[in-house]
């Protein structure tokens, strides 16, 4: 919601080119060229290839172009997907719920409400601080 909006463009973009960087290293992987490995691993961003070397730390994946393989497809991939699509509904997330958040005909309504109440609360405080003096005695 506090998000500027060419911070959105800007994190959208960084977004789509994670999600092209993922892609070129998968398709690197499928050929199975000399070095695949490697070349696959530089053309990962730098944040990706950072989160894929705490999965080979963590034994979790092995550092090899089969384990890579297997990350980009069930873990980097999909996340890239999901972040670019977040940045890309982020205007119309943000639109919708000031639209919803925000509905002036509603107010106006709550705020004749408020005023009404306001005055029975006033006249009911006002009849009870009457009957307080009529039963104290003087």
């Amino acid at each position: 919601m506090t998000t500027a909006p060419d911070e959105i463009v800007d994190r959208r973009n960084a977004a789509e080119e994670d999600l092209a960087a993922t892609r070129h290293a998968s398709a690197i992987l499928r050929k199975r060229g000399e070095k695949a490995y490697e070349k696959a691993r530089r053309a990962l961003t730098v944040d990706s290839r950072e989160w894929w070397d705490e999965m080979v730390e963590g034994e979790e994946y092995s550092p090899t172009a089969e384990g890579l393989a297997e990350f980009i497809e069930e873990q980097l991939e999909p996340a890239c997907r999901r972040i670019r699509q977040a940045w890309t509904l982020a205007p119309e997330i943000r639109s919708q719920t000031l639209g919803e958040g925000v509905q002036a005909d509603r107010l106006e309504k709550l705020s004749r409400y408020e005023t009404h109440l306001d005055r029975k609360f006033e006249r009911t405080l006002a009849m009870l601080l009457k009957l307080k003096d009529l039963r104290s005695p003087r």
